[in-house]
């Protein structure tokens, strides 16, 4: 290790009390904390670790001293600057702290989906009474068909086979899954689109990954069957979706992620009868950095003494 103290670059609107949690991991560290864009790629030039979601390229151009990016999300595409990937820049993640939030708004779409509870509150505000219009499926005997079935894809599963769902997936090394009932590898997603009675996307984003779901694939699904994205907007052709929904090819989706975010304001997306729409919260909670801050705290610990670290994202690979 360096003679001098380590800088770290905490691009997070953070409270206090978390700031106090690092400052405990490393006493001698000198801490800057930031989110301003300007500031970030300032302060981003003396700067050993930086901690934080979106790091804009520029603050990485700047960081000619940056040894480690730890990302407060799972995913890490909007990291992976070309300078991160071909500097000996070190990069980790928060994988596994975001299972059970997005798992249950998984859960709360699909029984929103299956007990019509869209058209029922539009009925509300209308103040029609209408049982024809809002009488709902089971979720029990249903297929759900996850593609990735990571630490968040695996809790999904879980719950989908609490309710009495057939669970089948992808994986990237496929091998028994605990509650999934069949695990694909990659090229066997034609056969998950064709079961699949709501298409669960949990995949990161990568070159693979972008715009794996156009028309072509939409065109296997089931005209009854419903895509639920939490994962990133692009790996959905997004006009093809609107198209597939337009048409009735599909009946309906579930979308927390956008090619383009903030959603625009002419997206078609927004009026879509079918469609479920919340503006990339699935994995928000109140507390979130009082579970993402540990993680990057215990790191810290084992930067500092050498030791290996947690949640390790191959560069190349992408997650």
């Amino acid at each position: 290790m360096n003679a001098d103290p380590l800088r770290i670059l905490v691009v997070a609107d953070v409270a206090e009390r978390h700031l106090s949690m690092i400052r405990e991991a490393a006493p001698q560290a000198q801490i800057e904390q930031t989110v301003d864009r300007g500031r970030v790629v300032r302060q981003a030039e003396k700067a050993d670790v930086i901690v934080g979601w979106n790091v804009p390229r520029e603050a990485v151009q700047q960081a000619k001293h940056l040894r480690w990016i730890h990302s407060t999300a799972a995913g890490v595409d909007q990291l992976l600057h070309p300078e991160v990937v071909q500097r000996d820049i070190i990069v980790t993640d928060s994988s596994g702290i975001h299972a059970e939030p997005i798992t249950e708004h998984v859960l709360a779409v699909m029984l929103a989906f299956a007990r019509r509870l869209p058209v029922a509150t539009r009925n509300q505000m209308t103040h029609r009474w209408d049982r024809a219009s809002v009488i709902g499926e089971e979720l029990w005997g249903k297929t759900v068909g996850i593609l990735g079935l990571g630490s968040i894809g695996r809790e999904v599963a879980a719950r989908c086979q609490a309710f009495g769902m057939r669970v089948i997936g992808t994986k990237r090394t496929p091998a028994a899954v605990p509650h999934v009932d069949q695990v694909l590898p990659p090229d066997g997603l034609d056969e998950v689109l064709r079961a699949a009675d709501y298409l669960v996307i949990i995949l990161p984003l990568t070159e693979q990954t972008r715009g794996l779901i156009g028309a072509r694939e939409l065109g296997l699904m089931k005209p009854t069957a419903y895509l639920i994205n939490v994962a990133r907007g692009a790996i959905v052709q997004e006009a093809a979706l609107i198209a597939a929904l337009r048409t009735g090819r599909l009946r309906g989706a579930g979308l927390d992620v956008f090619e383009r975010e903030p959603l625009p304001q002419d997206s078609p997306l927004w009026e879509m009868e079918q469609v479920i729409l919340t503006p990339h919260v699935s994995g928000a909670v109140p507390d979130y950095y009082d579970r993402a801050l540990p993680l990057f705290c215990e790191n810290l610990r084992r930067f500092l003494t050498g030791a290996p670290l947690l949640n390790m994202v191959d560069k190349r690979q992408g997650y």
